[in-house]
């Protein structure tokens, strides 16, 4: 609850988009093969996500949203130790053409995760390469060209309350590699830069619960991140003071049909500073309806 007043209450957001950052991933959840104490396991799973949706309230560049993602566990060692590949894309159209459905951007991420199991919860390291790609962008004459690889160190800790289970997330991400390409070209110092990204501290909670039927249930998310950006482009945390900080957010909830997958229905918002898409950053607050396909054996 706390965490979804802090993003509910957000004022100026600015962040990057993360393709997951409503999709808690964690291989080890997975026990359907079991792999004996100090031995190790290969290929060991395959985990995939999906969902798609159009935007109720919006601005001119989005209207229609998809988002898929895979988790290919490379190894195992015993229960407690794993390394993955993940890879996840997010995709943006707006309705500028005939059918209302013109491809505009390509967010995409991908890289390892390493998780390992503890007493309370999950640890988790590993580094993403992200970026952002225009699509059909010739005629604007303007596009945008992001890269904003991380370190990336998560705690994930599982919940269980009052009939609801999910787990909670606490995550940090040191940016390394950085660009930011506009054409035309900005530079306002007041303008968000991804080359002054230093670091991101934030969190995310993943929760659902059973009704009265067992195969009918009801989901809620709520992610919230501090963006941290720096003075000088191409510095690194600690080589370079913190100029700024802001807040991003979201919350979801919706129905959810559960089994092997839960296929679920909800509605999304979301408040952005810097969408990404085009050279001069602009704001959007986003509400979109969505349905997706999510499997619960590795990820909440």
């Amino acid at each position: 609850m706390l965490l979804c007043m802090l993003v509910t209450s957000v004022v100026c957001v600015e962040a990057q988009r993360f393709p997951d950052r409503w999709i808690a991933l964690n291989p080890l959840l997975d026990t359907s093969r079991r792999v004996e104490s100090g031995t190790l396991g290969w290929m060991h799973s395959l985990i995939s996500w999906g969902e798609f949706g159009g935007y109720l309230a919006s601005d001119q560049e989005h209207a229609w949203i998809q988002r898929l993602g895979a988790l290919i566990e490379l190894a195992r060692i015993g229960a407690h130790s794993s390394l993955a590949f993940a890879s996840e894309i997010e995709f943006i159209a707006n309705p500028d053409n005939d059918i209302r459905f013109n491809p505009r951007a390509v967010f995409w991420q991908e890289g390892f995760l390493f998780t390992h199991r503890t007493d309370a919860g999950y640890w988790q390291v590993g580094y993403y390469h992200r970026c952002k790609h225009d699509v059909d962008n010739l005629d604007l004459r303007r596009q945008r060209s992001l890269i904003y690889g991380s370190i990336v160190g998560k705690y994930l800790v599982p919940l269980a309350f009052a009939g609801w289970s999910g787990g909670a997330v606490l995550r940090g991400d040191l940016y390394t590699i950085r660009l930011d390409d506009r054409q035309p070209r900005t530079t306002a110092d007041g303008l968000p830069n991804v080359e002054q990204l230093l670091g991101m501290l934030g969190g995310s909670i993943h929760l659902q619960r059973v009704l009265a039927a067992p195969w009918v249930g009801v989901f809620t998310s709520a992610w919230i991140a501090a963006n941290s950006y720096g003075n000088r482009t191409g510095a690194y945390l600690f080589t370079d003071g913190i100029r700024m900080t802001r807040l991003s957010g979201g919350v979801a909830a919706g129905i959810a049909l559960t089994g092997a997958a839960h296929f679920r229905i909800g509605l999304s918002y979301e408040s952005l500073a810097d969408t990404g898409i085009n050279p001069i950053p602009e704001s959007s607050r986003l509400l979109a309806l969505t349905i997706a396909v999510v499997n619960p054996m590795a990820m909440w």
